[in-house]
């Protein structure tokens, strides 16, 4: 299965599943998370259950953009945590968030990641456009990190000379994956799940000064769930905040 029908039947699979009619639970939240987040978000809604007793948040991953999709296409979610604060804006523009309840969660870095055994492993930017480097993964320019990636390559005057040896990859996780398996000889990835790797190693960090601005932004859509407002308020609250330094991310 190519990867593009197999993301078409995960995200028609996802669409169907949010857009089946409520269970009737009154104490439900639903939130969508930008999947880098999975860890760390996991454990903040699970402490918020056990602070507020009776209520269940229904927790879903993936790219930013495209749980962004499944909220325009009228998939029921109450809170939506994005990797790319401009898919914000894009929401409250369009009037599907609540630009009140909007809060800065968190900031990321880049680094970039080599397979196990790539020889010589690349520790400048510039060293990405060699013979060694053959396949770069990152996702399309849609998603978050793909984004980001591409903002940093172009800024160093290589994008346009890297991209014919992009492998394209769904999310965050799913690149860091790439690279884990030996599918992709290097990767650009969030410092966060770098943390993750099973046998990917780093190459290098890229530069504070080279870093585009990684910000994640939380907040409670419009005719949200009962609940969804306090839960966004949790999520910014300081047993949140230290979940979210503890797996690595900066802290507005």
């Amino acid at each position: 299965m190519s990867w593009a029908t197999k993301r078409s039947w995960q995200a028609l699979g996802l669409l169907a599943a949010l857009l089946l009619p409520r269970a009737g639970d009154a104490g439900e939240i639903v939130a969508a998370g930008a999947v880098s987040l999975r860890g760390p978000l996991t454990e903040i809604a699970r402490g918020y259950e056990q602070m507020h007793a009776g209520t269940r948040v229904q927790l879903t991953f993936g790219a930013s953009s495209f749980l962004a999709a499944q909220l325009r296409a009228g998939a029921p979610i109450d809170v939506f945590v994005s990797a790319d604060a401009r898919i914000v804006d894009d929401l409250v523009r369009e009037s599907l968030v609540d630009a009140d309840e909007r809060v800065t969660l968190a900031r990321n870095r880049l680094v970039v990641m080599a397979r196990p055994g790539l020889s010589p492993v690349p520790r400048t930017a510039e060293q990405l456009d060699t013979t060694a480097i053959r396949r770069l993964a990152m996702p399309d320019g849609a998603v978050p990190v793909g984004r980001y990636a591409r903002e940093w390559l172009a800024r160093r005057g290589l994008l346009e000379r890297l991209l014919a040896r992009v492998v394209l990859t769904e999310h965050a996780r799913a690149t860091l994956a790439a690279v884990d398996a030996g599918h992709a000889d290097v990767a650009i990835v969030y410092a966060t799940d770098a943390r993750l790797a099973r046998t990917a190693t780093l190459a290098f960090a890229i530069p504070a000064e080279e870093q585009p601005e990684i910000v994640y932004a939380v907040t409670s859509t419009r005719d949200a769930a009962p609940g969804a407002a306090e839960l966004v308020t949790w999520m910014s609250g300081d047993a949140a905040r230290e979940i979210l330094a503890r797996a690595g991310f900066d802290l507005p």
